[in-house]
């Protein structure tokens, strides 16, 4: 498992995958379990929008160390995957201060989770030098540079939108109410988003990882089949350029899978 003796490794990426696991179910399948155990969370369609935001995302991630469990370690899940943490770790302290009474399970959790993938990555052996691949995201084939050009120009255009207008996300999908809790829940997905571009970053610089586009592929598989059933099942109350960005990141995510994913 991993491909590695180290049995500490196994047992730390084990413990992380099922925090992402439990995480990610729990916020995508069990809505009543999070609104009962967090006191702040008020119980409307919002709550549950950003709660099957966050549960995606933290699956995903358990896809990562489930496809690291038969391929072996990759340097570029690390990448993204404690950058992510810590950010989210971030975002729980500042949301149980906004809320002044919160659960600190989800505190306690992340900061294991934390510590798991440090030690984990230190662990492993891998540099923290980042040679460069010599080419753009270590590949000569155009259509997927372009996609993944584009991919980072999606992703700074979020965080940047972000910054200008905070509230903009919430105001141009109209079944989300503006509250304190949701807009703290737009910053947590900037957060994502900045780790997002993190491992893009990585990439140009060293090469496509395994894991990352991955990773990418069933996040975006994921996004759009969201995407499909609220079309059907609000059919009037559209988010023309929440669905616009969901669909390309698929198309963008898919099509580099599959011209890639023979490599690895």
């Amino acid at each position: 498992m991993f491909k590695t003796d180290d049995m500490i490794i196994k047992v730390c990426m084990f413990l992380a995958g099922f925090i992402f696991f439990f995480y990610g179910t729990v916020m995508m399948f069990n809505y009543d379990f999070m609104i009962d155990r967090y006191p702040t969370f008020e119980d409307n369609l919002t709550t549950e929008f950003f709660l099957n935001w966050f549960g995606a995302i933290n699956f995903v991630a358990y896809v990562g160390i489930l496809y690291m469990g038969f391929k072996g370690l990759d340097r570029g899940f690390f990448a993204y995957a404690i950058p992510v943490v810590l950010l989210q770790l971030i975002w729980v302290i500042m949301s149980i201060q906004l809320s002044g009474s919160e659960n600190y399970t989800g505190l306690y959790a992340w900061i294991f989770l934390s510590a798991l993938l440090i030690i984990a990555r230190i662990r492993a052996g891998f540099p923290f030098t980042y040679e460069s691949a010599g080419t753009a995201f270590g590949v000569t084939d155009k259509v997927t540079q372009y996609m993944l050009y584009l991919g980072i120009i999606l992703t700074l255009f979020n965080i940047v939108s972000y910054f200008v207008d905070p509230g903009g996300f919430i105001r141009q999908v109209p079944l989300l109410e503006s509250n304190p809790q949701a807009e703290h829940s737009v910053l947590g997905i900037t957060m994502i988003n900045i780790a997002i571009l993190i491992a893009f970053i990585y990439q140009y610089r060293v090469g496509l990882s395994g894991v990352l586009i991955t990773m990418s592929a069933v996040g975006a598989a994921m996004f759009f089949s969201s995407l499909l059933v609220a079309s059907v099942t609000f059919p009037n109350d559209g988010a023309p350029l929440l669905a616009l960005f969901i669909t390309l990141n698929f198309i963008i995510s898919i099509t580099v899978y599959f011209r890639k994913q023979s490599n690895f």
